[in-house]
C-alpha cells in the first residue's frame, strides 16, 4: 500500500497538483477458509478479497473530509464481484464526526455474543426461529459521533429506508427510523446504552458492562426488541412466462413469516470473553439467548481463536453451536486464513 500511496502522490505533482492536504490510500484484504456446515449440508471452500480506496482532504479551517469505494469479492456468494461504497462522505472536526449518506441505525443494542465471521455466519446452514432486529436498519440519512469529555455519545437518523444515496426524505411508502447509544467509562467497566425506534412501530433498548477481568475483556449485554410479525411477513408472489407460442409457465413463491407469528419482545441476553493468550493468540468465547413472543427460545454457543503468522496474515478457527427452536440447529466449523495488504 506504501509504494502505491507514494506513486500516486508522486503522479499528482507531476500533473501539477496542489491539493497538499489530499491523500489517497490503498488497501486490501483475502481470505480463504473451509467451511464444515451444521446438518447434511456440503462442506464448502470459500475465497473472498476486498480493495478499498480511501480519499481525505484537510481543510484551511482544520475538517476532515473523507470518502472512499473498493472492489470486492464476498466469500459468502459466488462470482459476486463488485464495485462497493462510494455511499458515504465523512466530516470531522473538534473531537465530532458526520456521516450523509448510507447509514446503519443500532437497532439491537445490549445484544452481545455472536463472534464468529462471515464464513459460519452466513455459510454455516444454521438458522434459529427466533425473530429479531427490525425489518430494515440501514439507508439515506445522517450520522453523528462525539466525545462528551471520556463518554462517547451516537446519534443516527436513516431518514429514507428505500434509498441509499439518492432518494426524498420521508417520503410517502418509506420508512424512518433512529437510534441513539451513549458508552460511558466508569472505573474498571465501560456501560454502553442504547435506544431504537422505527416508523414501522418497531422499537428497541439495551445495555452493556465490560470490565478487565483474569486477563481478558468480560463483556455482558441485555437487549429488548419489541417487534411488528408484518414488517418480517412477505406475501406470496406469482410470476408467469411464455416457453414458446402456445404454452405458459407459472412460477409462486410461497408466503413467508419471518421467524415471527405474533406481535411482541425479543428478549437477548448474552456475554462474551475475549483474551490474548500470548503475543500473537487470541481467544474469544461468546453465549446468547435469545426468546421471542412465540415462545421460540435458542442458546447460542460461539468460540473463535486466531493465530498472526505476521506481515498481515493470520489463520482462524471459528464453531458456531446453535440449540433449541430453530429450523436448522447444530454446529458449524470454520478453519482458514485471513491476510491483510
Amino acid at each position: 500500500m506504501k509504494k502505491l500511496t507514494l506513486a500516486i502522490s508522486a503522479l499528482a505533482a507531476a500533473f501539477g497538483a496542489t491539493a497538499a492536504n489530499a491523500e489517497v490510500s490503498v488497501s486490501g484484504s483475502g481470505s480463504a477458509s473451509y467451511i464444515a456446515p451444521a446438518g447434511s449440508g456440503d462442506s464448502q471452500i470459500s475465497v473472498g478479497q476486498f480493495v478499498s480506496f480511501g480519499l481525505s482532504t484537510t481543510t484551511a479551517s482544520g475538517m476532515t473530509i473523507s470518502g472512499g469505494m473498493g472492489l470486492s469479492n464476498t466469500p459468502t456468494l459466488n462470482n459476486s464481484q463488485a464495485v462497493s461504497g462510494g455511499k458515504t462522505l465523512t466530516f470531522a472536526t473538534g473531537g465530532a464526526t458526520i456521516v450523509v449518506g448510507d447509514v446503519e441505525a443500532s437497532d439491537t443494542p445490549g445484544s452481545v455474543g455472536g463472534l464468529v465471521g462471515d464464513e459460519v455466519d452466513d455459510l454455516g446452514g444454521l438458522n434459529t426461529n427466533v425473530g429479531s432486529g427490525f425489518a430494515d436498519d440501514d439507508g439515506l440519512g445522517v450520522s453523528f459521533t462525539t466525545a462528551l469529555g471520556a463518554s462517547t455519545l451516537k446519534f443516527v437518523y436513516v431518514a429514507n429506508d428505500d434509498a441509499d444515496d439518492v432518494g426524498g426524505m420521508n417520503v410517502s411508502g418509506a420508512n424512518a427510523l433512529m437510534s441513539a447509544g451513549l458508552t460511558v467509562p466508569m472505573g474498571a467497566y465501560s456501560v454502553s446504552v442504547g435506544v431504537a425506534d422505527s416508523d414501522t412501530g418497531e422499537s428497541s433498548s439495551g445495555a452493556s458492562v465490560s470490565a478487565a477481568i483474569g486477563g481478558g475483556t468480560l463483556t455482558v449485554g441485555y437487549s429488548q426488541q419489541t417487534l411488528k410479525t408484518a414488517e418480517k411477513s412477505t406475501a406470496a408472489s406469482y410470476a408467469l412466462s411464455s416457453t414458446n407460442g402456445s404454452s405458459v409457465t407459472y412460477t409462486t413463491t410461497a408466503a413467508t413469516n419471518g421467524d415471527l407469528d405474533v406481535d411482541g419482545d425479543t428478549t437477548v441476553l448474552g456475554a462474551t470473553y475475549a483474551m490474548s493468550l500470548d503475543a500473537d493468540t487470541s481467544l474469544a468465547v461468546g453465549f446468547q439467548n435469545a426468546k421471542d413472543a412465540d415462545n421460540d427460545s435458542t442458546s447460542q454457543f460461539d468460540a473463535t481463536i486466531s493465530r498472526a503468522l505476521g506481515g498481515g496474515a493470520s489463520v482462524f478457527l471459528e464453531l458456531r453451536n446453535l440449540s433449541g427452536d430453530a429450523s436448522q440447529d447444530g454446529s458449524a466449523i470454520a478453519v482458514g486464513t485471513r491476510v491483510s495488504f
